[in-house]
């Protein structure tokens, strides 16, 4: 139905005529000397294959250069733009800019896991402990982690008499652990 519509009435599929001045003398001549080339039997790919020179690795810089291509325009497309691989990225997609960006963001984030610190530890003598430990269930108040490791360690005191006995044989300083002598001790 579309192909009726947009079809003229009478078809006509001739092919047109060339525009005036068409086509270029230079090309033409160009492509006139291929024709006899191959026709000779001469064919110009294999010749570029069969080649030394141009086996040559680093011939494709001055080859780039005699063309006029720059090294980014090597990778170009005749695609569109939309379908196309870029052959040049925004400023932000390079290196030193994402560098650059991960450094901002490692430093916010070292800014904030500091001020989620504390500022200082607070210590308490292991003499007053004991006694102002509050009950476990009590809310409200805070203890340090001194003061709950020593209110553990009295009520391990009050529960067992070995244990004091054996604290305060280590605690003695009339006795002194025995070292053993090394083969270097004379």
């Amino acid at each position: 139905m579309v192909r009726d519509l947009t079809m003229p009435r009478i078809p006509n599929f001739n092919i047109p005529d060339s525009p005036p001045d068409s086509p270029p003398a230079g090309p033409t001549a160009k492509f006139a000397k291929f024709l006899e080339l191959k026709n000779k039997g001469v064919h110009f790919n294999e010749k570029l294959q069969s080649s030394s020179a141009l086996r040559n690795p680093g011939l494709l810089q001055k080859l780039m250069e005699f063309a006029g291509i720059s090294h980014e325009e090597q990778y170009a497309s005749a695609l569109p733009d939309r379908l196309a691989v870029p052959i040049s990225f925004p400023e932000w997609a390079y290196a030193d800019r994402l560098n650059k960006s991960q450094e901002k963001m490692t430093k916010k984030k070292e800014a904030e896991k500091a001020q989620g610190q504390r500022e200082a530890v607070e210590f308490v003598s292991a003499s007053n402990s004991g006694r102002s430990t509050p009950a476990v269930g009590q809310k409200g108040t805070r203890t340090s982690a001194a003061e709950r490791v020593m209110a553990g360690l009295d009520r391990e005191e009050s529960r067992s008499p070995a244990t004091s006995d054996v604290r305060s044989k280590r605690q003695s300083p009339s006795r002194s652990p025995r070292r053993k002598k090394s083969r270097f001790d004379r």
